[in-house]
């Protein structure tokens, strides 16, 4: 079994976990988990038996030999864990896998796997990952039982960060082989795109004016916003408000907390700024997409703003 004392002592810019061993209140069926936003992107391999995991405003099922991706933000609910589910978890920290995927993947092809985060493999793909991951694992475990000083542990760490590296890699491999993604070379403009997205994961919650993150990146308004709006079709306010509706829409339907404390986690003046913001770009009331929810009378497409900032990819 890994023993997660042995990566911390490495300070492996990831972690590593088998599930449900680890945090078994993560996949209690209807538990609510919210990512740690210092992670650039988790994922789970599922070994044996099945999960539903409902990610966002999108319901999944993730079978054996299957794979899902999600991002550090938001909300989580996992619902009919098997009795005999088993998986594999890992969590790569956002400074070590952005600049593997930003090498490689322009915007638009980051959007489409964050929009589309289930993997299927087949039995020789599945059996590959797996080695890898497995490679990792007992490499970890094996030396850090053999005893070692700081030089030959800091060559140790690099080892195993080049390991993780070739996993990355192999998973995205193994997607694009199954996924039709055209491959396009990133430019400037994607690095600032991507720069965007990590940052709004980050501070959506507390800033919702579009100076705030084009000064973030030392670029003017009007530069910023032209670059967001070229790239993806749709304008830097357009991406902070969605966020800030896509969390309001997670909370109000997926916990019982109350709309002021809503409005306040959001850093709404009052409950009542916040309604109204809500209102205007969903059509109805705080108080009413609750009841909707509840009833499962939602109509998500009946929304004012469109929430999948993605649909500029089809």
């Amino acid at each position: 079994m890994f023993d997660s004392n042995n990566q911390n002592a490495l300070q492996l810019p990831f972690e590593y976990h088998h599930l449900p061993d680890f945090a078994e209140d993560l996949i209690k069926s209807g538990e609510i988990v919210s990512a740690d936003a210092s992670i650039g992107l988790v994922i789970c391999l599922c070994t044996k038996g099945s999960i539903d995991i409902e990610s966002g405003l999108n319901y999944y099922c993730i079978k054996e030999k299957e794979m899902f991706f999600y991002s550090p933000a938001g909300f989580l609910t996992v619902h009919n864990v098997s009795k005999d589910f088993e998986g594999l978890i890992i969590k790569p920290k956002l400074d070590f896998i952005l600049p593997l995927i930003s090498n490689l993947l322009n915007v638009r092809s980051q959007m489409y796997i964050r929009n589309n985060p289930k993997l299927t493999m087949t039995d020789q793909q599945y059996e590959y990952i797996i080695g890898l991951m497995s490679s990792i694992e007992e490499r970890i475990n094996y030396e850090m039982s053999c005893e070692m000083d700081e030089r030959r542990r800091s060559v140790l760490t690099e080892l195993i960060k080049s390991q993780a590296s070739t996993l990355f890699y192999e998973i995205l491999n193994q997607y694009l082989i199954n996924q039709p993604i055209e491959l396009t070379a990133p430019d400037r403009n994607d690095e600032i795109m991507q720069k965007f997205i990590v940052s709004l994961d980050l501070h959506y919650r507390t800033e919702r004016n579009v100076a705030f993150y084009a000064a973030e990146q030392c670029l003017s308004y009007s530069y910023f916003s032209e670059i967001i709006k070229a790239k993806t079709g749709v304008t830097a306010l357009k991406w902070i408000i969605s966020r800030v509706i896509l969390d309001s829409k997670q909370m109000l339907g997926f916990t019982n907390i109350s709309i002021k404390e809503i409005a306040d986690k959001l850093n709404f003046p009052t409950q009542t700024f916040f309604g109204k913001y809500f209102k205007q770009y969903v059509g109805i009331s705080p108080k009413e997409y609750r009841k909707r929810c509840k009833s499962h009378k939602g109509d998500v497409a009946a929304n004012k703003i469109e929430l999948n900032l993605y649909n500029y990819l089809k």
